[in-house]
C-alpha cells in the first residue's frame, strides 16, 4: 500500500513533504481549536468545542479538495493579463461589498452568509495579488521587448509606455488594494501582510529591468518609515496608537484591565507553558482570560498546553518545511512567473507566521492576523490550501519535466 502511494505521488510530481506538513498543521489546528473552545463552553454550551472542531474540519475538507484540484489542474500558462485583472477587480469589488454589513470589532472585512458562515475577501486577495504580480513583474516585462533598430524618439516613447505598464500601473494596483484593506475595511493586519507579500515579490523578480527601480523602492520604503515615525500620532488612529502602548507596557494597570487584557494574558500563557507545557487541555488562560483563544491567540494556548517544544514540532517545523521547499523549488525553476508565484506563497506563509506569533508573544505590536491552518477561520484556511495547490501544480510540472530529462 505504501509503495502504491509513493508511485502515485511520484507519477503526479507533487512534493509529498509539503503535503505532510499541511496535514500536520491542519490536524493540529482542528484539535487545538477544540481545546481552546472548551474555555467558552460555559458561555455557549457544552457542544461549543465540538461544533467549532466540526466547522473547522469542514473548511479543512473543502480546502483539501481545492488543494488537490489546483495541484492537478493549475498551469502557469493560465495566468494571463485578462485573467489577473479580472480576478483583481472581482476581489476588490467583494472587499467593498463587505461595507454593506456592520463592522466586527471595528473592521469591515466579512461578507455574512446564511448559517453563520462568513467570507473574508482580503484573504483571497493575497493569493490573487501573488498571481497578479507574478504576471506583471515576471512575464509582462519579458514580453515588452524594445527593438534596438528604431529611432530615438520611438524608443523613448516605448520606454515610457513600458514604465507605465510594467511599473506604474502595478504599483497603483498594489496601493489601491492596500488602501482598501487598511483604510476602507480598517483591517490593518491583513493590509500589512498584503504589503509585505507585494514588496517581497517585487524585490525577488530576477528581471533586470527592475534593477534601478528596486533602488528607488528601497529609498521610498526608508523615507516612508521615517515619515511614519515623525508623524506617528497623526497617521495612526487612537486605537492603533494604543496597540503600541500596550505592546510596550503590557502589565500597566490601565492596559491590563483595558484593551491589553488579552495580550497580557497571552504573554502569561507563553510564560507558564515552559518547555513541555501543562499538558493537552490543561490551559487555564482559555477560561475567560483569552477571549479569542481559538483565533488569533491560539498560539498562546498551544504553548501553554504543549510547551515550546510542542509548538516547534507541530507548528514551526511544518511551517519551515513549507517555506523552505517553496523557496528551494523557486530557485530551481527557470520560468520567472512560476518562480515568483512560489516565492510569493512562501512569503505569504512566512508573513502570517511572523506577524501572528510575533504579535502574540510580544516581539512586535499585535495586529491581529490568523495563524494559517491553525487558527479557526474558513477564508484563511481555504486561501492557504488553494495557494499550496497552486504551488504543487508548478512543482509537479517541474518534477515531471526533470523525470523526462532523466529518462
Amino acid at each position: 500500500m505504501i509503495d502504491l502511494i509513493k508511485r502515485i505521488f511520484k507519477k503526479r510530481g507533487v512534493d509529498r513533504t509539503i503535503y505532510f506538513a499541511i496535514f500536520v498543521l491542519t490536524m493540529t489546528g482542528i484539535v487545538m481549536i477544540g481545546s481552546a473552545s472548551v474555555g467558552n463552553a460555559a458561555k455557549y454550551g457544552t457542544a461549543y468545542a465540538m461544533k467549532n472542531m466540526v466547522k473547522q474540519g469542514v473548511f479543512v475538507a473543502l480546502g483539501y479538495g481545492a488543494m488537490i484540484f489546483f495541484a492537478r489542474t493549475f498551469k502557469s500558462r493560465y495566468i494571463t493579463e485578462n485573467r489577473v485583472w479580472l480576478y483583481y477587480f472581482a476581489c476588490l469589488a467583494l472587499m467593498f461589498v463587505c461595507l454593506l454589513w456592520g463592522d466586527n470589532k471595528g473592521a469591515y472585512s466579512w461578507i455574512y452568509l446564511p448559517g453563520g458562515f462568513t467570507i473574508q475577501p482580503m484573504e483571497f486577495m493575497k493569493i490573487i495579488m501573488i498571481l497578479f504580480l507574478a504576471y506583471e513583474f515576471g512575464q509582462l516585462p519579458e514580453e515588452c521587448v524594445i527593438p534596438t533598430a528604431i529611432s530615438k524618439d520611438k524608443r523613448n516613447r516605448m520606454m515610457n509606455r513600458k514604465i507605465i505598464y510594467c511599473a506604474v500601473i502595478p504599483i497603483i494596483a498594489i496601493l489601491i488594494a492596500f488602501g482598501v484593506g487598511a483604510v476602507v475595511q480598517n483591517d490593518t493586519g491583513s493590509a500589512i501582510v498584503l504589503g509585505i507579500i507585494c514588496l517581497f515579490i517585487f524585490f525577488c523578480t530576477p528581471v533586470r529591468y527592475y534593477s534601478k527601480l528596486k533602488l528607488v523602492a528601497i529609498v521610498s520604503v526608508v523615507l516612508a518609515f521615517i515619515v511614519i515615525l515623525i508623524s506617528f500620532n497623526t497617521i495612526f488612529k487612537a486605537h492603533q496608537v494604543a496597540r503600541f502602548d500596550i505592546w510596550l507596557n503590557p502589565i500597566n494597570k490601565n492596559n491590563y484591565y483595558g484593551n491589553g487584557f488579552q495580550f497580557a494574558n497571552g504573554l502569561i500563557a507563553f510564560a507558564s507553558g515552559g518547555l513541555f507545557g501543562k499538558g493537552f487541555g490543561a490551559s487555564t488562560q482559555k477560561f475567560g482570560y483569552i477571549p479569542e483563544a481559538g483565533n488569533d491567540f491560539i498560539s498562546a494556548i498551544i504553548v501553554e498546553e504543549l510547551g515550546v517544544v510542542g509548538f516547534f514540532v507541530l507548528v514551526i517545523i511544518p511551517y519551515c518545511i513549507i517555506i523552505f521547499k517553496l523557496f528551494n523549488y523557486g530557485q530551481k525553476i527557470r520560468e520567472t512567473k512560476s518562480k515568483l508565484i512560489l516565492y510569493g506563497i512562501a512569503c505569504y506563509f512566512f508573513a502570517h507566521l511572523l506577524i501572528n506569533v510575533g504579535g502574540v508573544s510580544g516581539l512586535i505590536p499585535m495586529t491581529g492576523v490568523p495563524l494559517l491552518l491553525i487558527s479557526s477561520g474558513g477564508s484563511s484556511t481555504l486561501a492557504a490550501m488553494i495557494s499550496i495547490g497552486l504551488a504543487q501544480g508548478i512543482i509537479a510540472k517541474y518534477n515531471k519535466d526533470k523525470l523526462k530529462e532523466q529518462l
